[in-house]
């Protein structure tokens, strides 16, 4: 028992490996895609079942014999010999011996009645006569039900109580002669096997005309004629045979097929004998003998391929290549196409796949570098099916390679569908170039021309169609999906706006900082803006306690370090349950939850501190939850959004002092750790600095300043959760020792 648990431990551990996993799934797709493409690829034969309309034209090579037809018409001629029939004469006895059988039975059982009766001394005057004569009676009637079984007649109980208890005599009597009569004028005439029903029905139809007797005795006709008539000419089977034998054997049934007529033709219907000439002739796939090293060759072309892909994820997109999620799309994406080649390969020479549906799908929701990659690799496997067809060949390397280009930097809907357009009509100047270079006729160049142009059209129609899908399932951001959240129709961002306002102004200033600066460092600047304009959704659980939502008093100003500490700490969190309740995407949650990282809030750090003493305070206590930011675009959001609340609160915005303040901001996040695990470079960050500047001198442009105000501002601290830049709290944090910057609430 030990062992069991220990070893489906083991196998449990081994299958929540990822790395086992990543295999199982590339097993799964080697497996998808070989079985799609050998089924497709196999040479010189003709996939045809029963049924089937047929889309070639097949001739014989040599004279045959259509053996299905030439069985059928044989068998139509043996069937269709009328039988030698012969006399029977035993036939007539025996139906007149087994009528009579019938009605002495009949007969014996009413009479059984009486005589019983007066074996017991039992009269008409006797106490319980009835009770005697109902003991006699049904004592007859098993006697008469026995007799008719054995006879073979299908009598119910009912007719046989009727035959013993309530039918008279003579009305009996004139039954048996009535029944007599029938049979003996139909056993006068021949009655053969195949006659037999329809006398059975004339003399049925007889007794219902009679007048001399009752409804049920000629119910008990209709039951009797049909037990006891029987022919009374049989067949002479050996006459028979031997007829038969003879039209089964007559050269009038061969069906020949000379050699160079047709067997099949376009369009017909596949029947049974033409399936087995072809067959004969070792012309079908489904019926002709495995080619082993045929599915070798195929089998180690597809290993080929898919060891080039996981190289490539390996070696140039390993963020892919540990992401389960991510292999599982590529996956099915590639699977999808595969079906799809499937399907439409034998409909003109290939060139209605849409093999750009995948290659515009994984430049979309992947990378587009291995969209080109997965493009020539479907492109190769898919010409392996259609037997290396040069038209599809060039189209799918070529106009592939272009199609990952059209999308990548689509980010919306309407410039795809005009993409869609774009790509067929490349798709049709390659193609008239491909058949001018085989000499091809108009018309050809004319129906390969419609057909390239409709499947880029159908294949940007079919990507579109996918997108919201495999968006949705796979809980990927494409550049679509974050212009439509980023709508400021947004159901979120409108309640934003009416609820927190100055949260909301505050984000979109936040939106334009990040998406510039993520944008110059070459990042997702779509994903950056719409993290940003999110960033604060949580200060939608208590506004007024931020403040940029404050028109009044400070709810702080009566709270305890600590508790403000917990209420300006807990909006990532809330924002993260408020992202999640509207159906947010997993990377904006993601910037919502590490847009402040583990930064200390270091007003009311000191305040803390002033308050209670250095010994009794944790700066732990004080920080945000984190995680730190993990990726470029949630960095630029905490830089982007702790620099517009501090340029902002600024009193004098000169060009020199926005950008001294943006690297020092910088600066205090490198030094804190914030920027630890987003792999920034101190060449992003200046970068980043340099785009920061670029923004907000557009906003916030040089002027004079009075000579009053230059004497004030010798030197500014900015306080986030204050929201502005003061002398006296710089000397206040200097004795504290609190001299970490403030962070933005």
């Amino acid at each position: 028992m030990i062992k069991k648990k220990k070893s489906n431990g083991r196998l449990k551990k081994i299958t929540k490996n990822f790395a086992f996993q990543r295999a199982f799934l590339a097993i799964i797709t080697v497996l998808i895609a070989f079985f799609i493409i050998q089924t497709g690829a196999i040479p010189k034969k003709y996939r045809l079942s029963v049924g089937d309309v047929s889309t070639y034209d097949i001739t014989a090579p040599r004279d045959l014999v259509n053996e299905v037809l030439t069985e059928k018409n044989r068998i139509s001629a043996r069937d269709n010999v009328e039988p030698v029939n012969r006399e029977d004469t035993k036939a007539f006895v025996e139906v007149i011996y087994k009528k009579d059988d019938f009605f002495r039975a009949v007969s014996s059982a009413r009479e059984s009645i009486e005589k019983n009766l007066r074996q017991l001394g039992v009269n008409s005057n006797t106490k319980d006569y009835d009770v005697y004569l109902k003991q006699v009676r049904e004592e007859a009637i098993n006697s008469l039900t026995e007799q008719v079984a054995k006879l073979n007649i299908p009598l119910s109980a009912d007719q046989i109580n009727f035959l013993v208890s309530k039918v008279s005599d003579s009305e009996l009597d004139s039954f048996e002669e009535i029944t007599r009569q029938l049979i003996s004028d139909s056993m006068s005439e021949e009655v053969t096997e195949s006659n037999l029903a329809i006398h059975i029905h004339r003399l049925q139809n007889s007794y219902q005309s009679e007048q001399g007797i009752s409804q049920e005795l000629k119910n008990i006709g209709n039951q009797l004629v049909k037990a006891i008539l029987k022919p009374n000419r049989v067949i002479d089977q050996e006459a028979t045979e031997k007829k038969q034998q003879e039209a089964y054997n007559n050269d009038a049934n061969i069906v020949k097929i000379k050699k160079e007529s047709r067997i099949i033709s376009f369009g017909d219907v596949v029947t049974e004998d033409k399936l087995q000439l072809l067959e004969e002739l070792n012309l079908l796939e489904t019926r002709s003998k495995y080619d082993y090293l045929f599915s070798i060759g195929i089998l180690a072309t597809i290993l080929f391929l898919t060891g080039l892909v996981i190289v490539f994820l390996n070696k140039y997109h390993k963020k892919i290549y540990n992401d389960r999620n991510d292999l599982l799309l590529l996956s099915l994406i590639v699977s999808i196409i595969l079906v799809l080649a499937r399907c439409l390969y034998p409909y003109y020479e290939g060139l209605v796949i849409p093999i750009f549906v995948g290659t515009m799908l994984v430049s979309i929701l992947l990378n587009m570098e291995l969209a080109i990659v997965i493009n020539c690799v479907l492109t190769v496997g898919i010409s392996i099916m259609i037997k290396g067809d040069n038209k599809f060949l060039f189209m799918g390397l070529i106009c592939g390679v272009i199609s990952a280009f059209l999308v990548t930097k689509a980010s919306q809907r309407s410039k795809l569908s005009m993409n869609g357009i774009l790509l067929g009509l490349i798709n049709v100047v390659l193609i008239v170039a491909l058949n001018f270079i085989h000499k091809s006729d108009v018309q050809t160049i004319i129906t390969d021309s419609v057909a390239v142009f409709l499947n880029g059209l159908i294949s940007m129609v079919l990507t579109i169609g996918f997108l919201p899908f495999l968006e949705s399932v796979f809980n990927i951001v494409t550049p679509l999906k974050l212009l439509e959240i980023s709508d400021p129709n947004h159901p979120l961002l409108k309640r934003l706006l009416i609820e927190a306002p100055g949260t909301y102004h505050h984000s979109l200033m936040v939106g334009n900082l990040a998406e510039i600066a993520t944008e110059d460092i070459g990042g997702n600047a779509l994903l950056s803006r719409a993290g940003a304009y999110f960033h604060d959704v949580g200060k939608l659980k208590r506004p007024d306690f931020f403040k940029e939502n404050q028109l009044n008093e400070n709810p702080h100003d009566r709270m305890t370090p600590n508790l403000s500490t917990l209420v300006i700490t807990s909006h990532a969190k809330d924002g993260v349950d408020i992202a999640i309740k509207y159906k947010l995407p997993t990377a904006i949650r993601d910037i919502i939850k590490q847009h402040h990282g583990t930064t200390l809030v270091a007003y009311f750090f000191h305040r803390a501190m002033k308050a209670g003493g250095d010994d009794e305070i944790k700066q732990e206590n004080f920080r945000y939850e984190g995680p730190k930011p993990q990726t470029k675009e949630a960095a630029v959001v905490m830089l982007a959004d702790s620099v517009e609340a501090a340029v902002r609160s600024m009193t004098d915005k000169t060009e020199g002092k926005i950008e001294g303040l943006i690297r020092k901001i910088i600066k205090d996040k490198l030094d804190d750790g914030q920027l630890d695990m987003c792999q920034l470079t101190l060449a992003d960050l200046d970068t980043i600095a340099k785009s920061f500047m670029r923004v907000l001198s557009g906003y916030f442009h040089a002027r004079e300043q009075y000579p009053e105000i230059k004497d004030a501002l010798k030197k500014d601290i900015f306080i986030e959760e204050k929201g502005e830049y003061n002398n006296e709290k710089e000397t206040e944090e200097k004795r504290t020792g609190g001299g970490a910057k403030l962070d933005n609430n």
